[in-house]
Order: C-alpha cells, then sequence, then structure tokens
C-alpha cells in the first residue's frame, strides 16, 4: 500500500482496519482504532481481526473469509472489545478490495453509541407529541408544502367517516376529495387547503350536508423560519350551537313569560309565589346551561392553542439538534488537533511547529473553546423552554378543579399570558407592572379563563403593532387586576352592551360573544366586579376587581 493509501486511512474520522484474508491478520490500523479501542499500533499488528470483533455474526464472517467466500457488507452492528477489556458498540461495513492482484479486506466502523441516544430521545419527543395529537378533542390534519397529508389523528379520520380501506391506500387526493365532497359548500374547503405557504392564520365554519357543522382553523407550520406546510384544527360545534340556539330561544321566552306573569301579578296577587318558584326554576337552568357553555368554550380554547404549542415545541428542539451537531464537530476538530500534538510531542522542531500551529488556525481552536460553553447552555435552555411549555398548559387548565383554594393570581397571570403567547407575540409588547398581590380564595381555572378572554380580546382589538400592559394591585378589601391595550377602542354605544350574551364587535368567525359574558359571570361568582374604560382609537383598559376574603 502506498503512503499515501495509508495517509488516507490514518486521516478517516472512523475505525479503518486493513485485514488480510487466509490468516485475518491485521496489517494497517489507522489512529482512531488506537484511541477509540485502547490499543497501540504494535499490538494492533500483532493479532488478528478476530481478537477485537466478538459479535457471533463477525465469527462467521471471518470463517467464511478464511475459507476463501469475500462478501461486502453495507452496514452491521458489532461489539468491539477494548483494551481494558470493555465493549464497545459500533456500526460497520466491510469491503473487498484489489491491492496488485491480491485481496484485502477493508473495514470501517464508527461509534453509534450516541447517535441511538439521540434517536431514542427524539424518538420519545415525537411520542409525546403523538399523544398530545391523540388527546385533544379536536380532529387534527397536517398538510405539507407539496399539498400532501403529512399525518392527521384518529379524531380527524373518525369525524368525516374516513374508511379504513380509505385510509390504507393513503391516497391524499381522494381522502382530501372526500371530506370536500361532506362539505356543504366544498370551494371554501379547497381554498384553504391550495393556501398553504401563507403566513396568516385562518378561521372557517364549514357546514357538513348531513348537518353537522365544523369550526376550521389553520396556522402556518414552520421550520426555523419557513413555512413547511400548514395544521388545520377541525372542532365539532354542532352541540354548541344548538346550545346557543336553545339558550336564545330559552331567555327570549323567559322574557315572554316574565313580561305575561307580570301583568297577571297587578290582577292576582296570589299567583305571586308560584310565579317566583318558576321563574327560580329556569334562571336555574339557565346558569346550568352557562356552565356547560363555560366549558365548552375552555376546550375549545385549549384545541385552538394545541397547534401553536407544537410549533413552539419544534423551535427549541430544532435547535438543540443543531447545536448538538456543531458541538460534536468541534470536538472533533479538538480531538485532532490534541492527536497531533501527542505524535509529535518528543520531537518538536520548527517545520512541525509550523504544522501544528497551521492546524490551530484551520480549525480555529480559540473560538472552539469559546462555543463550546455557549452551545450547551443554549441547548440545555431550549430543553427548559420546552418544559415550561408544558407546565403552563397544565397550570393555566386545571382539570378537574371545582373548589376554591388559596391561589396566586400573578403567577395565574403569567401562566396564561404563556399559553396565549403565540396569539400575541407577533402582535403586541407584554408590560407587566406587578404590585406583589397576596393569595386570595378562588377556583384558579375559571380566573385563567377570564385572564385569557381580556388578553386575547387585547390582541384581536390591535390591528397592526401595540402594547399590552397588564397590572396588579390590592388593598386592605380587594385586588384588582389591569388588563389594558393600545387597540381601536369600543364605541361608547356599545359599551353598556359587551357583557350581553352573544354581543360582540368582532368580524364573524371570530368570535361567539360569549367570553365577556362568562368571564362576568365568573367574576360575579367570585363576589368580584369588571368595570371597563374604553377610547375610540386609543384602546381599551379592564379592571377585575376580587375581595380578598369571602
Amino acid at each position: 500500500m502506498s503512503s499515501l493509501e495509508h495517509l488516507m486511512i490514518d486521516y478517516s474520522q472512523h475505525m479503518m482496519l486493513l485485514v488480510e484474508p487466509s490468516e485475518l491478520r491485521i496489517i494497517v490500523a489507522n489512529k482512531v482504532v488506537e484511541k477509540m479501542l485502547g490499543y497501540s499500533e504494535d499490538e494492533l499488528l500483532a493479532m488478528p481481526i478476530t481478537a477485537i470483533e466478538s459479535s457471533l455474526q463477525d465469527v462467521f464472517y471471518w470463517e467464511d473469509v478464511r475459507n476463501g467466500l469475500y462478501l461486502d457488507i453495507e452496514t452491521q452492528d458489532g461489539l468491539y472489545q477494548c483494551a481494558d477489556g470493555s465493549m464497545l458498540t459500533m456500526t460497520k461495513s466491510v469491503k473487498v478490495i484489489d491491492h496488485e492482484g491480491s485481496p484485502l479486506i477493508l473495514v470501517q466502523a464508527r461509534d453509534v453509541q450516541n447517535e441511538h441516544k439521540a434517536e431514542d430521545a427524539l424518538a420519545q419527543i415525537l411520542s409525546q407529541l403523538r399523544a398530545t395529537l391523540e388527546s385533544t378533542g379536536n380532529g387534527i390534519l397536517v398538510i405539507d408544502w407539496h399539498g400532501k397529508i403529512a399525518n392527521m389523528n384518529r379524531q380527524f379520520s373518525s369525524m368525516w367517516g374516513i374508511s379504513d380501506e380509505l385510509l390504507l391506500e393513503r391516497e391524499e387526493a381522494d381522502i382530501l376529495e372526500f371530506i370536500a365532497g361532506l362539505v356543504a359548500e366544498p370551494e371554501v374547503f379547497r381554498m384553504r387547503l391550495q393556501e398553504l405557504v401563507g403566513n396568516s392564520e385562518t378561521e372557517d365554519i364549514l357546514s357538513l350536508k348531513d348537518g353537522r357543522i365544523f369550526e376550521c382553523r389553520s396556522r402556518p407550520q414552520y421550520l426555523g423560519e419557513h413555512i413547511i406546510g400548514r395544521v388545520f384544527g377541525f372542532n365539532d360545534i354542532t352541540e354548541r350551537k344548538r346550545a346557543e340556539e336553545a339558550l336564545r330561544d330559552s331567555r327570549d321566552e323567559l322574557e315572554e313569560q316574565v313580561r305575561k306573569r307580570t301583568e297577571s301579578l297587578q290582577m292576582a296577587n296570589t299567583q305571586l309565589l308560584a310565579e317566583k318558584a318558576r321563574q327560580e326554576e329556569l334562571i336555574s337552568q339557565l346558569e346550568e346551561t352557562q356552565m356547560q357553555l363555560l366549558q365548552s368554550e375552555k376546550m375549545a380554547s385549549i384545541g385552538q392553542l394545541a397547534a401553536g404549542v407544537a410549533h413552539e415545541i419544534n423551535n427549541p428542539i430544532g435547535f438543540v439538534n443543531s447545536n448538538l451537531s456543531t458541538l460534536q464537530e468541534y470536538v472533533d476538530g479538538m480531538l485532532a488537533l490534541l492527536a497531533a500534538y501527542e505524535r509529535i510531542e518528543g520531537s518538536l522542531v520548527n517545520e512541525a511547529l509550523q504544522k501544528i500551529t497551521h492546524l490551530k488556525q484551520e480549525i480555529n481552536i480559540g473560538y472552539l473553546r469559546e462555543d463550546i460553553g455557549d452551545l450547551l447552555a443554549e441547548s440545555l435552555d431550549g430543553l427548559q423552554r420546552v418544559r415550561r411549555i408544558v407546565k403552563d398548559l397544565k397550570d393555566f387548565s386545571h382539570v378537574g378543579e371545582l373548589e376554591q383554594q388559596s391561589a396566586n393570581l400573578e403567577a395565574g397571570l403569567d401562566s396564561t399570558l404563556n399559553v396565549v403567547w403565540n396569539e400575541i407575540k407577533y402582535k403586541a409588547d407584554v408590560v407587566k407592572e406587578y404590585g406583589g398581590i397576596p393569595e386570595i380564595n378562588c377556583i384558579a381555572s375559571q380566573l385563567n379563563q377570564v385572564f385569557m378572554n381580556l388578553l386575547i380580546n387585547a390582541v384581536q382589538a390591535i390591528e397592526d403593532h401595540g402594547l399590552i400592559t397588564i397590572r396588579t394591585a390590592y388593598d386592605e378589601q380587594s385586588v384588582w387586576i389591569e388588563v389594558e391595550d393600545t387597540g381601536k377602542g369600543i364605541k361608547p354605544e356599545q359599551l353598556g352592551k359587551i357583557f350581553d350574551p352573544f354581543f360582540t364587535t368582532k368580524s364573524v368567525g371570530m368570535g361567539t360573544g360569549l367570553g365577556l359574558s362568562l368571564s362576568y359571570g365568573i367574576v360575579k361568582k367570585h363576589n368580584g366586579r369588571i368595570e371597563v374604560k374604553s377610547e375610540l382609537g386609543k384602546g381599551t383598559c379592564f379592571r377585575v376587581f376580587l375581595p380578598r376574603t369571602r
């Protein structure tokens, strides 16, 4: 073998061994083998390859080679025995090469233990993300930028009635056309599917031919700064719409009955007690319906934010992966420099010193030392962001919490702000002016729903880019929370109606008109009150008062 070929093998990043096939003797081993397995060059050249390859399949392979059967191996996992007796998991490939008319066996191996760990961590994250998609009550459909289906959860296929045969065929065009055929106005659905790379978020109400009503919300899917597709969330709001209609009918019926009963009360005082009892029963039913709508609205809001949470998780995972890859390259460079020092440390002369200096400049050793710490810190920060996003989502929901407990409202504001941050960050800056209010007894999840409604209303009132200010303060009797925006404001004639059920100043499809009404009911249930000040063209400020003791 020529010196050039030997040099090429010696400077490979992977373990490289040349084996003489008849006696399976190692005739060439590069420096990576010495470094990773701990043998000296003399030790390696004095042993057969079977002394360090201990996997069963390796034994059979080398027995075939000894018998004259030469087969290439593309990739194969195996165990290599180190000089200290430990075992190292490697992935190897084997090639038969011709050297001056005689066959030689070239073995190339690389350490895959760290790769397997990274793959296992990625598989766990993907499993958690899949479990999140499957646990939501919404149907989720992901379309890539080619217009093909990238993912869907079981809830999506169930609510659209997609057959198992169609799912097994995986013909995206047939599946999407089948779905469009169920919609009363299929062109609306087709139009949304064509808007894959736009950076805007959409919201549509789809009426199905079977009478059901679906709410369809979509948002772009990012990989870094690039849009790679669009995520669609479908929520069956048929029951909610029916409940809204029933609530309107119930309210109209109640008003009519009150009017008639009031007239009759003037004629017969004896009917007063009976009529009063009936009114109390109807009001109780109305409050029960309102609480059911509160839970439905809350679940719909969490479903709407699920795609945003996925996007927020993807970003830190992306740069953690990128940083670790860069870190590996840095470490390889530093190890190469150290190996170079080791080879010449006993005979350093001017020419060798120049080579070492050139190598240090080539890999920029000073920059590597500085940047490795930053990369690790940034990677750890990315993982902390993932944990914080999941924690804030749990803190916000407090699923199953029905009894009053002592709670820190400023902590609730922080967790709610983090949950809706994906809705706010592109449209507004947020300033927090907390006054360190004391804890109060309350149902924290319901007050978090009030804070979320006020924050969402604030960001939707801002047309381009503005400011949202959150303040807290207290005195001996009360604590209060303010949410102030620099949006378009509310017309004076509308201020008296904003807490009425189903009244909204938003465009069609942007709201149900229940957010402030439900918030008003929650605050009143806590013996508090909501005040609002607004100036057209300058913004709006909502202040929530809550008693310190109840």
